[in-house]
């Protein structure tokens, strides 16, 4: 197993695939619950005003928003925002809006589409090789 940092405290630790040691993480849990029951009596919280009620770190607020944990019970998302990376309107989950996420996706797919038609167009005529020198045959010519 690899040696790691912490991403959040900076301490050493060994795991496969996790990037926070178990202290962090047990931590983090205990501030989703915060942020979780919080945001069950203040729905229409602000991530400002849920900081100052919970003492959660705004970015870890964030970070759960980000990844779409934040949901009612009947698995609806709060009404608490954050921007969109790219153009700054409001979302409630991911990092970019459906308008950017579209976007992005036909940016990338565009380098695809055209290695597809470029496959579709007939080969181009290659010139055929002997394998033998010309220098050779010219020699052999000669002693004829």
């Amino acid at each position: 197993m690899q040696l790691k940092n912490c991403n959040w405290c900076g301490k050493v630790f060994a795991h496969p695939s996790d990037t926070v040691c178990q202290d962090c993480r047990r931590q983090e849990e205990e501030d989703f619950e915060k942020v979780f029951n919080f945001l069950r009596n203040q729905k229409n919280a602000t991530i400002e005003m849920v900081h100052e009620e919970t003492n959660v770190e705004k970015r870890r607020i964030i970070k759960f928003i980000r990844q779409g944990r934040l949901l009612t019970d009947s698995g609806e998302p709060f009404e608490i925002f954050v921007e969109c990376e790219s153009c700054g309107d409001p979302i409630q989950e991911g990092r970019f809006c459906e308008k950017c996420s579209k976007s992005i996706r036909q940016e990338l797919e565009r380098p695809v589409k055209k290695e597809a038609a470029r496959e579709k167009e007939p080969p181009k005529r290659e010139l055929k090789k002997s394998g033998q020198m010309y220098t050779a045959n010219r020699r052999n010519k000669k002693r004829d």
